[in-house]
């Protein structure tokens, strides 16, 4: 059973290692049924199921409890508002890398919840990418 998304004990290595297992099950499971569909794909479907909640819309799921102390989440906030629309994005990929995939949701959450969509398609690919990277996983 995996741990709870909101575990601020989590590092994003463990994040990354709970991901490269989900998507070793969700890849032997589809095989066993004949699948063939794309890696990628395999791994941004393992990624919405196990970050889709917390990187929901607002008005699709109840805020999630906070993963940095208020006066960091402040901090992280105002230097979003600071930034253009693509930076902000990547301050937000760092934050996830950093300090885990609930404290970069949190913070595009109290900046301005059109940034939660957007996190989530980025978060999805850098994660793969960063697993390929790290040479967990072949590129195919």
């Amino acid at each position: 059973m995996p741990e709870p998304i909101l575990n601020p004990e989590r590092s994003p290595h463990q994040e990354i290692a709970e991901l490269e297992r989900l998507l070793a099950e969700k890849k032997q499971a589809l095989a066993a049924e004949g699948g063939a569909t794309p890696e990628r794909e395999i791994f941004r479907e393992t990624f919405r199921e196990r970050y889709g909640e917390i990187l929901a819309p607002k008005t699709v799921s109840p805020l999630p409890p906070q993963t940095l102390p208020p006066d960091e989440l402040a901090v992280h906030v105002r230097e979003l508002h600071a930034k253009e629309r693509e930076d902000q994005l990547e301050a937000l990929v760092e934050i996830a890398f950093t300090k885990g995939v609930a404290a970069a949701a949190g913070v595009a959450r109290h900046a301005t919840p059109w940034l939660m969509d957007e996190l989530h398609d980025r978060l999805q690919d850098r994660y793969y990418d960063r697993l390929i990277q790290l040479r967990q996983l072949k590129a195919m």
